[in-house]
């Protein structure tokens, strides 16, 4: 019972990656979280899909919940679907608590680098030698994406960075200062372009801040959202 509260996962989770936090905001808020297509019990998208694909349908699962303006709770991927929600259907959504948020492209890094210069000569190297550094020179989200690869390909070649100036709820951000999937430069840059963000970072934490200091996590988003 109480106010909304919708939490969207990252890539690769699915509605039991917030548990910490959904039992947390339940005593609280009316508390919902959703798979999406291709992640936990949700089905494969019918064709490649888009982040604004991923948009669609949240709004259709929003719409059919009643879930008419929600405070938004997103991590990683999460964080892509609700940028868009929030610059594009604003009336949608209440607060903002972005937990190491994508759609930022990070300062490519010596191993991206390699992969993109990899990518160049691909044509040019023997197939079984490309099997063989094909498993160090993808991501890990890549190699396990299966069938929703090309998904993947679409969803990180955005950059929703362009979106965010838009964006006039009130925001958290939290970020963990030893993320490597998001790295805090991409939060730096969201407290920077968003009118009303503003950024907390847990030292010694990683990709999930929520998981690695859960109760630091849950007390702020707690206050976050109760407060007036």
């Amino acid at each position: 019972q109480g106010p909304d509260v919708l939490l969207l996962h990252g890539w690769g989770g699915q509605i039991e990656s917030f548990h910490p936090v959904t039992q947390a905001l339940a005593a609280h808020f009316r508390t919902t979280a959703m798979d999406f297509p291709g992640h936990g019990q949700s089905g494969l998208p019918p064709q490649p899909w888009h982040v604004s694909d991923f948009l669609r349908c949240t709004l259709a699962v929003m719409d059919r919940l009643e879930l008419r303006c929600p405070h938004i709770v997103a991590h990683s991927f999460g964080g892509r679907v609700t940028i868009k929600l929030a610059s594009q259907h604003p009336e949608r959504a209440a607060r903002l608590l972005f937990t190491a948020g994508a759609g930022v492209p990070a300062p490519a890094s010596a191993g991206v680098k390699l992969k993109r210069l990899a990518a160049h000569f691909k044509p040019f190297v023997p197939k079984g030698v490309r099997e063989k550094l094909a498993p160090r020179l993808s991501s890990s989200d890549y190699r396990n994406a299966g069938e929703l690869r090309p998904t993947l390909g679409h969803v990180v070649a955005e950059d929703l960075t362009p979106y965010l100036a838009a964006i006039q709820h009130r925001t958290l951000l939290v970020w963990g200062d030893e993320d490597r999937e998001t790295p805090l430069y991409c939060g730096q840059v969201m407290k920077d372009k968003m009118p009303n963000a503003e950024l907390v970072v847990f030292a010694g934490a990683g990709h999930f801040p929520y998981l690695d200091q859960p109760v630091k996590f849950n007390m702020l988003a707690m206050r976050f959202l109760r407060e007036e």
